[in-house]
Order: structure tokens, then C-alpha cells, then sequence
């Protein structure tokens, strides 16, 4: 998934964000409860900070096989 992309993935990327303090957005679109099935600027944020969190290299906002790995493995 990377900016710009859309559908349930995101949803749930947002989701898991939210509810492990990497928060989206602090209200509305984004925010916890309201997700959205959009992969724009604040979602990539905060999957960057989650990245550097868990020294995952290299932290460019983008969840593809290592994040995913890193996922698998602590949640």
C-alpha cells in the first residue's frame, strides 16, 4: 500500500494505526472510529512513525514486505 492507494487494506492500516498510538489524525477523516479507505499524507505520517518506531528501513511511509514481517511478528 502507498499514497494514493484505496480500499479495505487502508481501512484496516488506519485502523491498526489508531488503536497503537500512531494516530492518523487527531479528528476527523483519519481519526479513530472515522477511518477512511484512503491512503493520503496523514495516514503515511503516521506509518512513517510507526516505521522508525520499529527501526524498519528504510521509514518512507510505504507498507509493503518488511512492514508487513514486522507486523506479523509484535501485534
Amino acid at each position: 500500500l502507498t499514497q494514493g492507494s484505496r480500499g479495505d487494506d487502508v481501512r484496516s492500516l488506519q485502523v491498526f494505526l489508531n488503536t497503537n498510538n500512531f494516530i492518523v489524525a487527531q479528528s476527523g477523516p483519519g481519526s479513530a472510529g472515522n477511518e477512511t479507505s484512503y491512503f493520503g499524507p496523514a495516514t503515511k505520517a503516521a506509518l512513517i512513525k510507526f516505521q522508525v518506531a520499529y527501526n524498519i528501513e528504510p521509514s518512507v511511509g510505504y507498507f509493503g514486505p518488511i512492514t508487513r514481517d514486522i507486523l506479523k511478528i509484535n501485534f
